[in-house]
C-alpha cells in the first residue's frame, strides 16, 4: 500500500531539514579547521563545583576565539589544570595563555 500524499513531508521542511543538516556539517568543518589552527591565547574557565544531590561538575575552560572545550580533571582549576582523562591538554597553562575565570552560566552560554 502506497502512503497517501498528504503523509509525506512537505516540501518546505525537507528543504529547510536539508539546508540544516548542510549548515552542520559546514559548521563542523570550520570549528575543526579553527580550532586546529588557534593558538588558545585568551581562555574562559569555569571552575570546580562541588555538589551534593546532583553531584560536582569538574572544571571546564573554553577558548574564546575557537570555542574549544576541555573538562579538567578533578584537581583541575585556577594555576593546575590537568585534562579530565589525563591526556595532552590543549587549553592548559602556559606562557603568555590569560585564563579568565566565569561562572556556570555564561561557560555555557559560550559554547558553540
Amino acid at each position: 500500500m502506497k502512503p497517501l500524499p498528504e503523509s509525506l513531508v512537505a516540501p518546505a521542511i525537507a528543504e529547510a531539514v536539508a539546508s540544516l543538516a548542510a549548515a552542520k556539517e559546514a559548521l563542523n568543518a570550520a570549528l575543526e579547521k579553527t580550532q586546529a589552527d588557534c593558538e588558545h591565547r585568551i581562555v574562559s574557565e569555569m571552575p570546580y563545583r562541588a555538589g551534593n544531590y546532583f553531584g560536582s561538575r569538574a572544571a571546564h575552560r573554553i577558548c574564546n576565539y575557537c570555542r574549544l572545550i576541555e573538562e579538567g580533571s578533578h584537581w583541575s582549576g585556577g594555576s593546575t589544570w590537568s585534562k579530565h582523562d589525563h591526556s595532552k591538554s590543549d587549553l592548559g597553562n602556559v606562557d603568555g595563555r590569560i585564563v579568565v575565570a566565569i561562572d556556570n552560566d555564561e561557560f555555557w552560554k559560550m559554547r558553540v
